[in-house]
Protein backbone atom coordinates (compact mmCIF):
# COMPACT_ATOMS: atom_id res chain seq x y z
CA UNK A 1 0.00 0.00 0.00
CA UNK A 2 2.59 2.30 0.63
CA UNK A 3 4.27 1.62 -2.53
CA UNK A 4 0.96 2.66 -4.28
CA UNK A 5 0.58 5.86 -2.14
CA UNK A 6 4.14 6.97 -3.49
CA UNK A 7 3.84 5.86 -7.27
CA UNK A 8 0.91 7.71 -6.80
CA UNK A 9 2.91 11.13 -5.64
CA UNK A 10 5.42 10.51 -8.12
CA UNK A 11 3.33 10.82 -11.06
CA UNK A 12 1.04 13.17 -9.70
CA UNK A 13 2.77 17.26 -9.37
CA UNK A 14 -0.06 18.93 -7.52
CA UNK A 15 0.53 16.15 -4.76
CA UNK A 16 4.11 16.46 -4.58
CA UNK A 17 3.58 20.04 -3.96
CA UNK A 18 1.42 19.20 -1.18
CA UNK A 19 3.34 16.48 0.31
CA UNK A 20 7.15 17.76 -0.20
CA UNK A 21 7.35 18.41 3.72
CA UNK A 22 4.80 15.89 5.04
CA UNK A 23 5.77 14.04 7.75
CA UNK A 24 6.80 10.39 7.07
CA UNK A 25 4.99 9.06 10.01
CA UNK A 26 1.90 10.83 8.45
CA UNK A 27 2.47 9.67 4.98
CA UNK A 28 2.45 5.93 6.03
CA UNK A 29 -1.28 6.70 7.35
CA UNK A 30 -2.40 7.86 3.80
CA UNK A 31 -4.51 5.61 1.93
CA UNK A 32 -5.44 5.11 -1.78
CA UNK A 33 -9.16 4.61 -2.73
CA UNK A 34 -10.44 4.91 -6.00
CA UNK A 35 -14.32 5.34 -6.83
CA UNK A 36 -16.74 4.81 -9.75
CA UNK A 37 -19.03 7.64 -10.29
CA UNK A 38 -21.49 8.71 -8.02
CA UNK A 39 -19.98 6.62 -5.42
CA UNK A 40 -17.86 8.97 -4.11
CA UNK A 41 -20.62 11.02 -1.89
CA UNK A 42 -21.07 12.82 1.18
CA UNK A 43 -24.26 14.97 2.39
CA UNK A 44 -24.68 18.22 3.37
CA UNK A 45 -25.27 18.31 7.40
CA UNK A 46 -23.76 15.21 7.51
CA UNK A 47 -20.17 14.68 9.49
CA UNK A 48 -17.36 12.17 8.08
CA UNK A 49 -14.32 11.18 9.63
CA UNK A 50 -11.55 11.63 7.11
CA UNK A 51 -10.15 14.55 5.01
CA UNK A 52 -9.57 13.45 1.22
CA UNK A 53 -6.89 14.67 -1.56
CA UNK A 54 -8.15 14.64 -5.31
CA UNK A 55 -5.70 12.70 -6.69
CA UNK A 56 -7.33 12.26 -10.24
CA UNK A 57 -11.07 12.44 -11.38
CA UNK A 58 -13.92 15.48 -11.21
CA UNK A 59 -15.72 16.52 -7.80
CA UNK A 60 -18.60 18.64 -7.90
CA UNK A 61 -19.57 20.33 -4.62
CA UNK A 62 -22.89 21.73 -4.56
CA UNK A 63 -26.25 22.85 -2.57
CA UNK A 64 -30.18 22.10 -2.97
CA UNK A 65 -31.79 25.36 -4.20
CA UNK A 66 -35.20 26.28 -3.33
CA UNK A 67 -36.64 24.78 -6.23
CA UNK A 68 -34.96 21.38 -5.26
CA UNK A 69 -32.55 21.64 -8.14
CA UNK A 70 -28.85 21.18 -7.00
CA UNK A 71 -26.60 23.94 -7.83
CA UNK A 72 -22.87 23.56 -8.37
CA UNK A 73 -20.46 25.95 -6.11
CA UNK A 74 -17.36 24.07 -7.50
CA UNK A 75 -15.77 21.54 -9.68
CA UNK A 76 -12.98 20.41 -7.60
CA UNK A 77 -10.38 18.25 -9.73
CA UNK A 78 -6.53 16.96 -9.40
CA UNK A 79 -4.70 18.39 -5.82
CA UNK A 80 -8.19 19.81 -4.38
CA UNK A 81 -9.30 18.70 -0.41
CA UNK A 82 -12.86 16.89 0.59
CA UNK A 83 -14.14 17.77 3.81
CA UNK A 84 -10.88 19.85 5.16
CA UNK A 85 -12.79 22.88 6.22
CA UNK A 86 -15.01 20.29 8.59
CA UNK A 87 -12.42 18.50 10.01
CA UNK A 88 -10.71 22.04 11.25
CA UNK A 89 -14.18 23.06 12.51
CA UNK A 90 -15.56 19.47 13.73
CA UNK A 91 -18.71 20.79 11.86
CA UNK A 92 -20.90 18.87 9.73
CA UNK A 93 -20.47 19.56 6.02
CA UNK A 94 -21.70 22.70 4.74
CA UNK A 95 -22.49 21.82 1.27
CA UNK A 96 -22.77 17.79 -0.81
CA UNK A 97 -19.86 16.35 -2.67
CA UNK A 98 -19.88 13.83 -5.62
CA UNK A 99 -18.13 12.48 -8.18
CA UNK A 100 -18.78 13.35 -11.74
CA UNK A 101 -15.85 10.78 -13.14
CA UNK A 102 -14.08 8.33 -11.88
CA UNK A 103 -11.32 9.64 -9.27
CA UNK A 104 -8.41 8.51 -7.09
CA UNK A 105 -8.34 10.45 -3.50
CA UNK A 106 -6.01 10.06 -0.79
CA UNK A 107 -7.81 9.48 2.35
CA UNK A 108 -6.33 10.27 5.63
CA UNK A 109 -8.37 10.78 9.69
CA UNK A 110 -9.54 14.09 10.09
CA UNK A 111 -7.39 13.82 13.55
CA UNK A 112 -4.17 12.91 11.74
CA UNK A 113 -4.80 15.84 9.40
CA UNK A 114 -4.99 18.33 11.97
CA UNK A 115 -1.23 16.85 13.24
CA UNK A 116 -0.29 17.79 10.05
CA UNK A 117 -1.58 21.12 9.68
CA UNK A 118 0.29 21.84 12.81
CA UNK A 119 3.68 20.10 12.08
CA UNK A 120 4.12 21.20 8.55
CA UNK A 121 4.72 24.81 8.02
CA UNK A 122 4.87 24.48 4.48
CA UNK A 123 1.23 22.76 3.92
CA UNK A 124 -0.74 25.45 6.11
CA UNK A 125 0.53 27.80 3.84
CA UNK A 126 -0.74 25.30 1.04
CA UNK A 127 -3.84 25.35 2.81
CA UNK A 128 -4.29 28.82 3.24
CA UNK A 129 -4.11 29.34 -0.28
CA UNK A 130 -6.48 26.80 -1.10
CA UNK A 131 -9.00 27.88 1.20
CA UNK A 132 -8.96 31.64 0.14
CA UNK A 133 -9.08 30.13 -3.44
CA UNK A 134 -12.47 28.39 -2.14
CA UNK A 135 -14.16 31.51 -0.73
CA UNK A 136 -13.04 34.27 -3.91
CA UNK A 137 -14.78 31.53 -6.18
CA UNK A 138 -17.46 30.87 -3.99
CA UNK A 139 -17.94 34.75 -3.65
CA UNK A 140 -17.92 35.19 -7.43
CA UNK A 141 -20.54 32.27 -7.95
CA UNK A 142 -22.85 33.61 -4.98
CA UNK A 143 -22.90 36.92 -6.47
CA UNK A 144 -23.95 34.97 -9.78
CA UNK A 145 -26.72 33.07 -8.37
CA UNK A 146 -28.29 36.02 -5.93
CA UNK A 147 -27.74 39.04 -8.31
CA UNK A 148 -28.15 37.52 -11.94
CA UNK A 149 -31.37 35.88 -14.12
CA UNK A 150 -30.65 31.88 -15.47
CA UNK A 151 -30.14 33.65 -18.75
CA UNK A 152 -26.87 36.27 -16.80
CA UNK A 153 -25.69 32.80 -15.15
CA UNK A 154 -25.79 31.02 -18.75
CA UNK A 155 -24.28 33.90 -20.90
CA UNK A 156 -21.67 34.31 -17.95
CA UNK A 157 -20.57 30.58 -18.29
CA UNK A 158 -20.51 30.44 -21.38
CA UNK A 159 -18.27 33.20 -21.78
CA UNK A 160 -16.15 31.78 -18.93
CA UNK A 161 -15.49 28.84 -20.36
CA UNK A 162 -15.17 30.17 -23.76
CA UNK A 163 -12.03 32.26 -22.62
CA UNK A 164 -10.16 29.25 -20.99
CA UNK A 165 -10.95 27.01 -24.00
CA UNK A 166 -12.97 24.45 -22.16
CA UNK A 167 -15.43 21.88 -23.37
CA UNK A 168 -19.23 23.27 -22.86
CA UNK A 169 -22.07 21.17 -23.16
CA UNK A 170 -26.25 20.96 -22.26
CA UNK A 171 -25.11 18.96 -19.27
CA UNK A 172 -22.10 20.85 -17.36
CA UNK A 173 -24.29 24.53 -17.94
CA UNK A 174 -27.07 23.15 -16.11
CA UNK A 175 -24.72 22.33 -13.28
CA UNK A 176 -22.90 25.76 -13.27
CA UNK A 177 -27.10 27.89 -13.64
CA UNK A 178 -29.75 27.74 -11.43
CA UNK A 179 -32.44 26.63 -13.52
CA UNK A 180 -34.20 23.99 -15.12
CA UNK A 181 -33.88 22.02 -18.14
CA UNK A 182 -36.31 23.03 -20.06
CA UNK A 183 -35.64 26.90 -19.53
CA UNK A 184 -32.14 26.14 -20.47
CA UNK A 185 -33.60 24.65 -23.26
CA UNK A 186 -35.27 27.94 -24.09
CA UNK A 187 -32.30 30.07 -23.17
CA UNK A 188 -29.86 27.88 -25.77
CA UNK A 189 -32.33 28.39 -28.30
CA UNK A 190 -32.19 31.95 -27.73
CA UNK A 191 -28.73 32.93 -27.84
CA UNK A 192 -28.38 30.52 -30.95
CA UNK A 193 -31.80 32.42 -33.01
CA UNK A 194 -29.56 35.50 -32.12
CA UNK A 195 -26.26 33.81 -33.60
CA UNK A 196 -23.99 33.62 -30.99
CA UNK A 197 -23.75 29.88 -30.35
CA UNK A 198 -24.03 26.80 -32.43
CA UNK A 199 -24.86 23.54 -30.75
CA UNK A 200 -23.13 20.58 -32.67
CA UNK A 201 -24.77 17.02 -30.98
CA UNK A 202 -24.09 17.94 -27.32
CA UNK A 203 -21.65 20.37 -27.50
CA UNK A 204 -21.92 23.86 -27.31
CA UNK A 205 -19.43 26.55 -28.89
CA UNK A 206 -19.92 30.14 -28.93
CA UNK A 207 -19.54 31.54 -32.28
CA UNK A 208 -19.66 35.46 -31.53
CA UNK A 209 -18.05 35.86 -28.80
CA UNK A 210 -17.81 40.59 -28.33
CA UNK A 211 -21.65 40.06 -29.64
CA UNK A 212 -22.33 37.66 -26.37
CA UNK A 213 -20.17 40.01 -23.97
CA UNK A 214 -22.22 42.67 -25.18
CA UNK A 215 -25.49 40.94 -24.42
CA UNK A 216 -24.75 40.34 -21.60
CA UNK A 217 -23.92 43.78 -20.33
CA UNK A 218 -27.09 45.09 -21.98
CA UNK A 219 -28.79 42.72 -19.34
CA UNK A 220 -26.93 43.99 -16.43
Amino acid sequence: MRNDIFALVDQTPQLQQLLRTCPLHIINEFEVEQFDVGDFQFLQGNKYDNTYIVAAGKVKIYLMSAGGKAVALDIYEQGAFVGEQEALLDKPYSASVVNLTPVTVLKISNDLFKVWLKEDQHFSQELIYNLSMQIFTLTNRTERYSLHSALDQAISYLIWATQRNQVMTRANLLDEIDTSSRNLNRILKQLRDLGVITIRKSQIVVTDLPQLITILRNEG
